[in-house]
């Protein structure tokens, strides 16, 4: 099978591009041209042009056909300004039927600069980094990712790990911590149409954000107080030596109505002053005890009424 990778008006050749569409170079006689019917991929980015011959020549009769149904007659596929709705198996006949070549034309991008977002929800064990592609390439794409401090080697990088089974996330473990330089991430996005590398410095402590605190609870008290407790996030290792503070969220009604309390260093607290009859939702946020990064996302709300008189 050949592979064939194109990016502008171009005849397909095996692996060589030919600007000349009367031309065809051995290269391409001896992938298209062979003793069995042929096979080959072709890459294409959106928007291009492609010109595909078929036959060694002007033979009269032969014909295209897409997903079976007849396209053109023409030694030559030519597709203008190609969009999505032209992938498919293009295949290449002779007049009576007999099937000379099949092409499966993808269409695609190159990839484009990573967006790179990176966090650590388990400091000071490691980091994880995300990144995205816009526009999406669509066509299979291959990442690299590494890291280093800034003063390091390039050649001192270490692999940044997949972090569960996703092609777009990794893990960084056994980062400085309060270190005087930035660490920096470099995600090279590579596929059939070309690759592309962005380098994304970042200060550990100032990504930390844990995981939303869990096992929360409310209690009805008398006096119309409820009685609040929480837990740090399972994902944070070490809640004795790297401390959490909490901020409280509550609402009745509509979200709008919401009110913070906090920070609190403990996982319990009191809510007073409440109203007889309402419904209140609570939610908990946890954050670095000194206040590096950003806080958690809010827990998931929890409710509890307060009695009628």
């Amino acid at each position: 099978m050949c592979l064939i990778y194109v990016f502008g008006v171009l005849v397909i050749t095996s692996g060589v591009f030919s600007q000349d569409p009367t031309t065809v170079p051995p290269e391409l006689r001896a992938c298209l041209f062979s003793s069995s019917p042929p096979s080959i991929e072709v890459f294409v980015a959106v928007g291009s042009s492609v010109k595909i011959p078929c036959t060694d020549g002007e033979e009269k009769g032969v014909e295209w056909r897409l997903n079976s149904s007849v396209l053109v007659s023409n030694p030559v596929l030519f597709i203008q300004n190609t969009s999505l709705k032209d992938q498919g198996i293009y295949t290449c006949h002779q007049p009576n039927g007999s099937l000379i070549l099949t092409v499966s034309l993808h269409l695609g991008y190159p990839p484009s600069p990573p967006d790179v977002h990176c966090w650590s929800p388990t400091y000071p064990k490691r980091a994880i980094c995300s990144w995205t592609l816009t526009p999406d390439p669509i066509l299979p794409t291959h990442y690299i990712a590494t890291y280093r401090s800034f003063s390091e080697p390039l050649s001192s990088a270490r692999q940044c790990q997949k972090w569960e089974e996703q092609d777009r996330q990794c893990a960084l473990e056994e980062l400085e911590i309060f270190a005087r330089e930035h660490t920096l991430i470099n995600i090279t996005a590579i596929n059939a149409l070309g690759s592309t590398t962005r380098i994304w410095p970042f200060i550990f402590e100032q990504i930390v954000k844990p995981d939303p605190p869990v096992n929360v609870s409310v209690m009805v008290m008398p006096g119309k107080k409820l009685s609040v407790q929480w837990g740090p996030p399972p994902t944070w290792p070490d809640p004795v030596n790297f401390l959490l503070k909490y901020t409280v969220k509550y609402h009745w009604g509509k979200p709008e109505t919401a009110r913070t309390l906090g920070p609190y260093e403990s996982s319990k607290m009191v809510l007073s002053g409440l109203v007889s009859g309402r419904t209140y939702y609570i939610q908990i946020s946890a954050k670095d005890f000194l206040d590096d990064g950003r806080n958690s996302d809010w827990s998931a709300p929890i409710s509890a009424t307060i009695p009628s008189n």
